[in-house]
């Protein structure tokens, strides 16, 4: 039993016990079913790069992708792409799912792409013949091949949006927390990014086609871990310094809605690569402003301010666009939404912009309330 099928076990019988007492005069005494303990983490591996591209024997993965990208009239673009995979129970195959986003910064527009379906893959389809990936959900798709190379497509069932890019093979590659490798009190990953991959291709936002090229942020990340949601949940950032520096920022919470942990990596413009960790390197993200969607009443962080005091960084981030959410619909309830999208970086005491970033915001939607039986929903 996965970590996640665990703790559902563990509430089902805590809410079926507090459904009985509710709806009767006396509950005959039960013995209560003792859980299984936690399996322990595996010992971790090196990672081997690109072949660790490819799909895992792990529970959960996903492939993400954000990126600013610029046409041939120079036009700005972002976008980001995910393909999520699932493991189903006897672990003979995998699902996915795949989300994709794009945002016309000239005129402030943003526009969702969903697959249309799930994807199936059985382990022999996971992988073409010359390469490392290949995932075809109809709509959405992604392929790596053996140098490295990645490519990848989405596009709306109106045909007014899509996205189609290829990338180079990475540069530069960040293992976070320094083997890239991460344990958390709900699970484990393997957790690595290509922060500065050099794309082109081709972005279609109102049915207008636009040829891109730009700078595109690759996260990987696989293991054995599940999302509590609200109040646990995480903030993330992705930032492009114009210095040529590349960072990552994240602030995890706990299922009490507590700060666990901040830390991020950083690989300068010099090349040199920094594990950062709050304490040590005085990490401080503080909330300005929200934004509250009309969608789903969650209430997003659309302002911070960061500051990094090892690397004398202090920068004021702000989202170009207030609505970036990502619904959870058709997958599930709304409470799975996220908000993932471009934001300005500025030097707080300046007020220059010196940075471009994506952030993604996890865990700021109310669950739906539990009714009880016979009440309408």
């Amino acid at each position: 039993m996965t970590s996640a099928s665990r703790n559902i076990a563990i509430s089902m019988v805590v809410l079926c016990a507090v459904l009985a007492t509710a709806c009767t005069g006396s509950v005959e005494s039960r013995e209560i079913p003792t859980p299984q303990p936690p399996e322990p983490f595996p010992a971790p591996r090196a990672l081997e790069l690109p072949a660790d591209d490819a799909s895992h024997d792990a529970p959960i993965e996903w492939w993400y992708y954000n990126g600013h990208l610029i046409s041939e009239k120079g036009a700005e673009y972002s976008f980001h792409f995910v393909i999520f995979q699932t493991e189903n129970d006897d672990r003979t195959a995998s699902f996915e799912i795949g989300q994709a986003g794009i945002t016309d910064v000239e005129n402030a527009e943003h526009v969702n792409i969903r697959s249309q379906g799930f994807g199936y893959s059985a382990e022999d389809a996971q992988s073409s013949a010359d390469g490392l990936l290949k995932l075809d959900l109809g709509n959405f798709a992604l392929e790596i091949n053996s140098e490295g190379e990645h490519a990848f497509s989405a596009s709306g069932t109106d045909e007014k949006a899509s996205l189609s890019l290829k990338t180079a093979a990475p540069t530069a590659t960040m293992l976070h927390e320094e083997i890239g490798w991460m344990e958390w009190p709900f699970g484990w990953t393997y957790y690595y990014s290509y922060p500065r991959l050099k794309a082109e291709g081709s972005i279609t936002i109102d049915g207008q086609e636009n040829t891109v090229k730009g700078e595109v942020w690759f996260d990987h990340q696989w293991g054995d871990f599940f999302v509590v949601g609200k109040p646990a949940g995480w903030q993330w950032f992705a930032i492009h310094l114009d210095d040529g520096g590349s960072l990552m920022i994240s602030e995890v919470r706990d299922a009490e809605g507590q700060v666990l942990s901040i830390d991020g990596t950083l690989i300068s413009s010099d090349s040199s690569h920094n594990v950062l960790e709050a304490d040590k390197d005085g990490i401080m993200i503080d909330v300005k402003d929200h934004w509250v969607s009309p969608a789903t009443r969650g209430e997003y962080p659309s302002m911070w301010r960061l500051r990094v005091a090892s690397v004398d960084l202090d920068v004021t981030m702000k989202a170009m666009v207030a609505d970036q959410e990502v619904p959870a619909a058709p997958y599930g309830n709304q409470a799975a939404a996220y908000w993932e999208g471009r934001l300005t970086v500025r030097d707080t005491s300046s007020g220059n912009i010196i940075g471009r970033a994506f952030a993604e915001l996890s865990g700021y939607v109310d669950p739906p309330p539990l009714s009880w039986r016979g009440e309408p929903r």
